[in-house]
């Protein structure tokens, strides 16, 4: 997702280091915040919210995320 100045709303997470530990890791840090951010701008409040929203919205997702094929709930992006 680019803004009118080209930045994508990933490129502000891209420097933040994850401190999960590696073999635990099920999905990208990076895509864990672009959505949880965008469900919260579009008004979910709680995580549950998120989840709903980020289902409802999964070929929007996928158009503006690099490469995961489930929400960090588990819902099937194929």
């Amino acid at each position: 997702m680019e803004t009118a100045g080209g930045l994508r709303v990933a490129d502000v997470f891209v420097a933040i280091q994850d401190p999960r530990q590696k073999a635990k890791v099920r999905h990208d840090l990076v895509e864990l915040l672009v959505v949880a951010v965008n469900g919260v701008l579009v008004g979910a409040e709680t995580f549950v919210e998120i989840e709903l929203w980020a289902r409802e919205k999964l070929e929007w997702l996928r158009k503006h995320t690099a490469s995961p094929r489930t929400t960090p709930s588990g819902a099937s992006w194929d």
